[in-house]
């Protein structure tokens, strides 16, 4: 077999399978994956910014016992909201793992 024979073969044989209902069943699971890593990012963003905005009202309070429970209250409940998104990500990966998928593989 020459090297133009092999690297044909090495092609073909690497390429997705398409099926009658679109490429191969890899393809929603990798779909799956994507939604969930970007909404994970995004939630994650918006509680890190919910996180800088409360502790920059706690530190702003300048005596006022109420702005001061205000910021302390936001910034108890971002990271709450952080530990929240972090549990859903690691039981939406295990979920997508034991289905078939590649998550937490970073393949």
């Amino acid at each position: 077999m020459n090297l133009i024979e092999k690297i044909s073969a090495l092609t073909i044989s690497t390429a997705p399978s398409v099926t009658a209902k679109g490429v191969g069943a890899n393809a929603q699971a990798t779909l799956y994956e994507n939604i969930l890593n970007w909404s994970v990012g995004a939630g994650a963003l918006v509680a890190f910014i919910f996180l800088i905005v409360a502790g920059f009202l706690y530190l702003t309070a300048g005596g006022n016992a109420e702005q001061a429970k205000k910021g302390l209250q936001g910034v108890l409940n971002a990271v709450i909201g952080l530990i929240i998104i972090m549990l859903a990500w690691v039981i939406l990966n295990a979920i997508i793992g034991l289905l078939g998928g590649t998550a937490g593989t970073n393949a």
